[in-house]
């Protein structure tokens, strides 16, 4: 009998391969309700996952953070107030934790609020310096995370060389604005409902335009908001792609005089 020739995968094959074989071993309900990582370093030896990336992953896994589900009014109607970011890089916790407060300071806005061996909260950068480093930016993307309540960053140093780095902020004040000025423009549309009744305008028109701009300012009110949202978990992640990646921007001149004088 002549044998048949085995074949061989290629990447992206052997990643859905073993994600739907790992898929499959759970639900068979062979998988033990605990393994030591001994044991769990000889499975990943077997199947040939490398010892750096289970290591990786059982770190973060140790680290891991569960962020509580936020319920009630303003975050079904607005959306949430937390943003959060977190990666495992490369350095010394101190180091990497006092880069993170340089960056947030020049290039965020944001000045220190609160220090912790390994964890910094900052605010909104106030005063003339705040306004004249607002001014000072041409490129259009402002300052996203001065509009948070506060900004924090904790890092921990998971082994030599590799540090563990959360980064959060909470934008409580941000969002309750945006549901008042919601409820602002309810309220207006409202009065507007009510003046058209009283100008013995048709109802269901006077009712029609009440309700269209009641819908049309709480979408303003969210827009906004989510918005803000967005572009602070975009800086939260740029902030961690640069400590991953490498610093990839270039100052200019004004920008080096304003950090200079800081």
């Amino acid at each position: 009998m002549t044998d048949l020739p085995i074949p061989i995968l290629p990447r992206a094959a052997l990643e859905r391969v073993l994600l739907r074989a790992a898929e499959l071993h759970s639900a068979s309900g062979d998988l033990p309700e605990t393994m030591s990582e001994a044991d769990l370093v000889a499975l990943a030896q077997e199947v040939g996952i490398s010892a750096i990336a289970l290591k990786q992953a059982l770190t973060e896994e140790r680290i891991r953070v569960t962020v509580p589900e936020e319920r009630g009014l303003a975050a079904t109607i607005a959306g949430l107030a937390l943003c959060t970011a977190s990666r495992v890089v490369q350095g010394q916790a101190k180091a990497v934790l006092e880069r993170i407060d340089r960056e947030f300071r020049a290039d965020e806005n944001l000045t220190e609020r609160r220090r912790f061996p390994d964890r910094i909260a900052w605010g909104a950068r106030g005063g003339v310096a705040g306004a004249l480093a607002g001014l000072s930016r041409f490129d259009g993307r402002g300052f996203p995370l001065t509009k948070a309540d506060e900004v924090s960053a904790t890092v921990i140093q998971v082994e030599p060389g590799r540090v563990h780095v959360r980064v959060e902020a909470t934008l409580g004040a941000r969002r309750a604005a945006a549901m008042r000025n919601g409820l602002l423009g309810v309220g207006g549309a409202a009065l507007v409902t009510a003046v058209l009744a009283a100008l013995s305008v048709f109802p269901l028109i006077a009712l029609v335009t009440g309700a269209a701009l009641a819908l049309a300012s709480s979408l303003t009110a969210r827009r906004s908001y989510r918005r803000d949202v967005n572009a602070a978990q975009l800086a939260i992640e740029q902030s961690l792609d640069r400590l991953e990646f490498g610093e990839s921007k270039k100052r200019g001149l004004l920008d080096q005089l304003l950090i200079a004088d800081r």
